[in-house]
C-alpha cells in the first residue's frame, strides 16, 4: 500500500514538472517573439529572424523539451539567451534615442 502511494505521488510530481516545463517553453517562445519584433523595429533584421526561428523551434519542440532530461538544459540556455538579447536590445534602443 505504501509503495503504491509513493509511486502515485512520484507520478504526480513528474506530471507537475512536465506541466511547468510546458508553461516555461510557452512563455519563452512568447518572449522571443516579442524580442524579434523589437529587434525588427531597431533595424536588426538578422537578429530578429534568428530569434523568431528560435521561438518557432521552441514552440514545435515544447513537449519534447518538457519530458526529456536535455529539455531543462535547452530551456536554461534559452532563458540566458533571452536575458542577453534583452540587454543588447535595451542598449541599442538607448543608442538610437541618443543619436
Amino acid at each position: 500500500m505504501k509503495s503504491h502511494l509513493y509511486s502515485r505521488t512520484l507520478h504526480h510530481a513528474e506530471q507537475d514538472h512536465v506541466s511547468d516545463r510546458l508553461v516555461l517553453a510557452s512563455r519563452y517562445a512568447d518572449c522571443l517573439r516579442h524580442l524579434a519584433v523589437t529587434a525588427t523595429r531597431l533595424g536588426l533584421a538578422d537578429l530578429a529572424e534568428a530569434i523568431a526561428d528560435l521561438s518557432r523551434a521552441i514552440d514545435r519542440m515544447a513537449y519534447d523539451l518538457a519530458v526529456s532530461d536535455y529539455g531543462i538544459v535547452v530551456l536554461g540556455r534559452a532563458g540566458r539567451l533571452i536575458g542577453t538579447v534583452e540587454r543588447r536590445l535595451a542598449k541599442k534602443s538607448r543608442e538610437a534615442i541618443l543619436h
